[in-house]
């Protein structure tokens, strides 16, 4: 199995997960970030906007990602790699604002912690399914 379709998965994972946490109502302003109530805030809707453009990249990149599974052109892999980079570049942006004006840190800083273990464990328990190292 080529480790590209794992690639694949994450990128539509992330997206998935971008667009349920935008949509969620449990933000501080009891409701969808980009909802009325919370477009009353110049921090929601600057956050708001900045995950929403971090979904829609790196469901753009999910979508280079399988051109190069079908199509095995290299300019398509070089596209996904920086439309996933600015994908993640935005929602880091986004976060630390929005942490930065509700000084919450420690829920971030944990996040960060699990995100980097996920990862962590996604890729070693692909490589030993799949058998590469």
């Amino acid at each position: 199995m080529d480790r590209r379709i794992a690639y694949i998965i994450i990128a539509l994972v992330a997206a998935i997960l971008f667009f349920v946490a935008i949509g969620y109502s449990g933000w501080v302003c009891n409701g969808s970030i980009l909802g009325p109530n919370c477009l009353l805030s110049k921090v929601n809707e600057a956050t708001g906007a900045l995950l929403l453009t971090a979904g829609l990249l790196v469901l753009i990149a999910a979508i280079f990602l399988i051109l190069v599974v079908v199509t095995e052109t290299r300019w398509s892999e070089i596209a996904s790699a920086i439309i996933a980079t600015l994908a993640a570049i935005l929602a880091i942006a986004g976060i630390f604002y929005y942490l930065d004006h509700m000084k919450i840190w420690s829920p971030f800083i944990a996040t960060i912690a699990m995100s980097l273990s996920t990862a962590l464990a996604a890729i070693l328990l692909f490589d030993l399914i799949t058998g590469s190292t």
